[in-house]
């Protein structure tokens, strides 16, 4: 026995004087103090003042039963460790009171002396391995509450999952966040309860927790991405996941941590439109100048065609020279609404090449700032909103127009670049794959150390007029494309932005010819309440080979769409504006003539609308969408889709 240790006491409760003695010789020998009641009165009595450790207990007392005594111990609440003392032919009694509690127990005979010490030995390790184990599950007990506390009060939604993606662990912001209680959600797969949505109102095709227990490597702090919530509605969080591992580093689950981005989303929109008011007022100049321009072309070369009407060749040339001046016009009208539109956006595959040199020229019009461009001809595409996008570029341009002397180069580079999960993390994107990097570099003063941290943060500028708007409204974009944007600077030697975007690998498209129309048929009705444009759209659709009839609003379209249903030839389609002011528009002229045919075949027009979001016609109930001012040949491939299959295209007249 070790020597350091505190000697036991056990108490020793039997009237055999014999059998008590050669019990104290054995158990001394061992180093144990030994304490002797001859009877039940007698160890109660010790006991109300003192303690044992352990009680040798003999059944059958002068003056009760073992089992008396144990009771009104208990009774006490006095709870000690026993051993049962017996007589032979008392074994079943003996087990009986091993049922109710006893360590164990031994039998009068001769091989008491050499199993008593062993017994008590056991009995004694046994209690220190439980006392330890108490120990230890108090402590983890104790833990557990202090994490579930900590858990339950910060401000980010906690979940931990098993090996197979099954929720273990829900905080109480968790449930706020996705609307499920944690009766509903523990044992459930991750993907059933913490809902990503993609584009389109779709899922992800990959839930972030897989992706973790897959690759066992941690997901970094993802921004605005939106989870659909028990009541389906939609959310902006943020989100990171990272594997649970145990000692031998093999993987027990994961952890998935969501902020909540609606404030920040706000906020962002709201900066968006401050930076869009700034923007505007530097534009408005330009753009009159340019605008008129364009605006004495077009009708120079239509007043001037009136000489050549009977001269072909000649009017073709004045009529495409008209032609391309309102297209001209068209972009210009579509840098205004990206300011003017919100910050909804309107996804769709952008061919980057050409917007970086369109916006950015047009960005520095006029300065003495002059772009120099280096992008490949096979530069990937984007699936991005071309408004927001543009903002970004025409932001950054004009910046590194403002951090140069009175003349400069900016140079605008293009690189097509795969990503590995080993590129991103340091660079805070999602997921690997395809990425476009554009970089922005300018030869100005740079920016000093001590404020780069802060150059996105909002307001904060280091320009005598300037808003610090532009480079936060950038971030806030290139954020909600899911792409990461970074700067580099050193005094005296200028500064370069860098953009990293998901990309698409495929060949930029070439621009369609616009002059290639489909033939159609079928019965068409129009509804604007514009009667120029209703007039202008009658005579192209009619020289397409279809029917066409016109309305002013909803009600008068649902009335001429009601009675073409009861006749041999109904409507085949209808375009539908957007936008009546004071009077039934698109959206719910769609809905009322659903009613009517669940089967109705719609286009929605619109040249801006702060109602619905063009690239998502489809989630409205349209089969496509047309952006006023349309082409001819947009407009009619559009409807051919639409009605009917498609025919080989026929080329007008050239045009230019």
């Amino acid at each position: 026995m070790d020597p350091q240790r505190i000697p036991r006491t056990i108490l020793i409760i039997d009237d055999h004087q014999g059998l008590i003695a050669l019990i104290q010789r054995c158990l001394s020998r061992e180093g144990y103090h030994t304490v002797v009641a001859y009877s039940g009165q007698q160890a109660l009595s010790w006991l109300s003042t003192q303690k044992a450790d352990l009680l040798l207990l003999d059944l059958h007392l002068s003056d009760m039963h073992g089992e008396e005594l144990l009771l009104q111990l208990k009774a006490r609440n006095q709870q000690i460790p026993f051993i049962v003392i017996t007589g032979q032919g008392d074994e079943r009694l003996a087990v009986k009171m091993m049922k109710q509690g006893a360590r164990d127990y031994f039998i009068k005979d001769s091989s008491l002396p050499s199993l008593l010490p062993s017994i008590v030995a056991q009995t004694f390790e046994q209690i220190r391995q439980e006392q330890r184990l108490a120990e230890m599950e108090e402590t983890l007990h104790t833990e557990q509450k202090r994490s579930a506390v900590t858990l339950a009060s910060i401000e980010e939604g906690v979940f931990t999952t098993d090996r197979d993606g099954r929720i273990t662990y829900m905080n109480r912001m968790a449930e706020d966040l996705t609307g499920y209680q944690p009766v509903e959600a523990l044992g459930q797969p991750i993907e059933g309860i913490v809902q990503f949505v993609g584009s389109g109102s779709k899922p992800v095709e990959r839930h972030p927790v897989y992706q973790v227990l897959e690759n066992g490597k941690p997901l970094q702090p993802i921004d605005h991405q939106m989870i659909r919530q028990a009541t389906l509605r939609e959310r902006p969080v943020a989100y990171s996941a990272s594997p649970i591992r145990c000692k031998k580093e093999r993987i027990l689950g994961v952890v998935l941590v969501l902020r909540d981005m609606t404030e920040r989303v706000k906020l962002d929109q709201e900066l968006l439109k401050a930076s869009k008011l700034e923007s505007l007022g530097l534009l408005a100049g330009g753009i009159a100048h340019d605008f008129n321009n364009l605006l004495t072309a077009i009708l120079g070369n239509l007043s001037i065609s009136r000489n050549w009407a009977n001269t072909p060749e000649t009017l073709d040339k004045f009529l495409s020279e008209a032609e391309q001046a309102s297209l001209r016009a068209k972009s210009l009208t579509q840098q205004l609404l990206t300011f003017a539109k919100g910050s909804s956006p309107f996804k769709k595959p952008l061919n980057l090449r050409l917007l970086l040199r369109e916006t950015a020229t047009f960005a520095l019009r006029g300065s003495s700032t002059r772009c120099e461009f280096d992008l490949p001809e096979d530069l990937w595409t984007v699936h991005a909103d071309e408004g927001q996008i543009s903002q970004v570029i025409h932001s950054l341009a004009l910046n590194a127009h403002q951090a140069m002397s009175e003349e400069g180069t900016v140079t605008i580079k293009g690189e097509n670049m795969e990503m590995s999960v080993d590129g991103i993390t340091p660079l805070a994107l999602s997921i690997p794959g395809p990425y476009l990097k554009i970089q922005f570099i300018d030869h100005g003063s740079g920016i000093p150390e001590a404020i780069l941290p802060k150059i996105f943060d909002p307001y904060f500028s280091t320009k005598a007029h300037g808003s610090g708007l532009g480079l936060s409204t950038a971030y806030s974009v290139i954020k909600n494309h899911h792409g990461t944007i970074l700067v580099s600077s050193l005094p005296g030697e200028g500064t370069t932005i860098t953009i990293y975007l998901p990309a698409q690998i495929k060949r930029p498209k070439t621009d369609k010819v616009p002059n290639s129309l489909t033939r159609g048929e079928g019965k068409i009705l129009i509804m604007d309440d514009e009667p120029s444009i209703r007039a202008l759209v009658c005579q192209m659709l009619g020289f397409l080979g279809y029917e066409v009839h016109s309305a002013s609003d909803g009600q008068e379209a649902i009335k001429l769409y009601a009675e073409a249903r009861n006749t041999p030839r109904p409507f085949s389609a209808v375009i539908l504006d957007l936008t009546v002011p004071g009077r039934m528009g698109g959206k719910e002229t769609l809905n009322r003539l659903k009613q009517l045919d669940p089967e109705v075949r719609a286009i929605v027009a619109s040249g801006y609308s702060n109602e619905m979001n063009l690239s998502h016609y489809s989630a409205y109930g349209f089969l496509g969408a047309v952006s006023k001012p349309f082409h001819f040949s947009d407009l009619s491939q559009i409807l051919r889709q639409i009605t009917q299959d498609a025919e080989p295209s026929f080329p007008l007249p050239s045009t230019g």
